[in-house]
């Protein structure tokens, strides 16, 4: 009982800190305290037509021998643009345009080693669907780490069944920080604008 009210004070305690302005894109924080709300008719009509995603990551890495070691928390916006037009408003045929944004934290499961990250500036290279319910998002990003931000860092990003996101980054760019695993996630909120 004391464990669950303390993790439950933690998380709102985190999720009030993410949500004050400590993720760069104040839309990101906006959007994210919205969904929990809805959404009125006045925030679609500040977004450009496309889909976008909102949720909160929740998972568990493990180490080098399978053993879950960190638990990450946090929260992501996606968004995917299927209106790419030249400048004389001609379709271009190429990739959609595509975002990700994400800020999420990282503890030891012993509780110690507390620090975050940031996903940003995703560039879509291919998208795939291999069956009905699960499309694949593959692409470079930047992820911040200690030592700084790390550029063209390849992600594979896989939507499932519009419940549920995974994020696998590249370990060789960044010595295996996120263990052997996909980051996890839930897909809160799908919003589509049309116009």
């Amino acid at each position: 009982m004391m464990q669950t009210k303390l993790l439950s004070v933690l998380f709102i305690a985190s999720a009030a800190l993410l949500l004050s302005g400590v993720i760069e894109s104040s839309v990101m924080g906006n959007q994210y305290s919205q969904q929990k709300q809805g959404y009125s008719h006045h925030d679609n009509m500040m977004m450009k037509p496309g889909s976008y995603a909102f949720g909160t990551i929740a998972s568990l890495q493990n180490d080098e021998n399978g053993n879950p070691i960190w638990i990450v928390s946090g929260l992501y916006k996606g968004s995917l643009s299927m209106n790419n037009k030249t400048q004389d408003g001609a379709a271009t045929g190429s990739l959609p345009n595509a975002t990700l944004n994400s800020k999420f934290n990282m503890v030891m499961t012993n509780g110690s080693a507390m620090h975050d990250h940031r996903i940003y500036n995703f560039t879509l290279t291919n998208m795939s669907m291999p069956n009905n319910s699960t499309t694949v998002f593959n692409g470079t990003a930047t992820i911040t780490m200690r030592q700084g931000p790390v550029h063209d860092v390849p992600l594979s990003i896989k939507a499932m069944d519009n419940n549920a996101v995974s994020i696998w980054v590249d370990p060789t760019k960044i010595q295996n920080h996120f263990g052997n695993t996909p980051i996890f996630g839930t897909i809160e909120k799908l919003l589509e604008v049309k116009k």
